[in-house]
């Protein structure tokens, strides 16, 4: 069992994990050799699948607590499944750690437009961080319906986003 997530999207930015988990956490920059990341069809946030020969960029955090845990798998999207993967810190050691990676059923989801960080940080992260903080303050106050978690994360349109609560 590993105390380490690696995050390749919207997680990998530090303010979306603290607005998530309402923690600062710590984090190093790694890399997963073999899995891609893409757009989903109607999703801001991307999926990783495996691909041979493919390499994606993210961050890994540890020291996650049992608490982080249910917090982010309650905030992950149901089609992934947390998957247990070697991952390469940018001091070059390999470590295990958990990634939120999309079964091979569910890849039918992605575009096949690859998912750019720039990208989303220009158009969504601002947005996407007060939705975040909305999620964690009702998680963690009363609990969060599902029809009102997918109105959070489904959205595309950032014109839509503002007014997706």
């Amino acid at each position: 069992m590993s105390d380490a997530l690696f995050t390749y999207g919207t997680l990998q930015f530090p303010e979306v994990m603290e607005a998530v988990t309402g923690l600062a956490l710590p984090w190093v920059k790694a890399e997963a050799p073999g899995f891609a990341r893409f757009r989903f069809k109607d999703r801001i946030y991307p999926g990783m699948v495996a691909r041979e020969g493919a390499l994606t960029q993210g961050r890994v955090y540890s020291s996650m607590s049992h608490q982080i845990w249910e917090l982010l798998d309650r905030f992950e999207d149901p089609v992934y499944r947390r998957e247990l993967l070697r991952v390469y810190r940018s001091d070059g050691s390999k470590i295990t750690a958990y990634a939120y990676v999309l079964p091979v059923a569910q890849q039918h989801l992605l575009s096949s437009e690859l998912w750019q960080m720039d990208w989303f940080s220009d158009v969504h992260l601002v947005g996407y961080v007060s939705r975040c903080r909305m999620f964690y303050e009702a998680i963690t106050s009363q609990g969060l319906p599902e029809s009102r978690k997918q109105r959070l994360w489904k959205v595309t349109n950032s014109s839509e986003n503002s007014q997706a609560w």
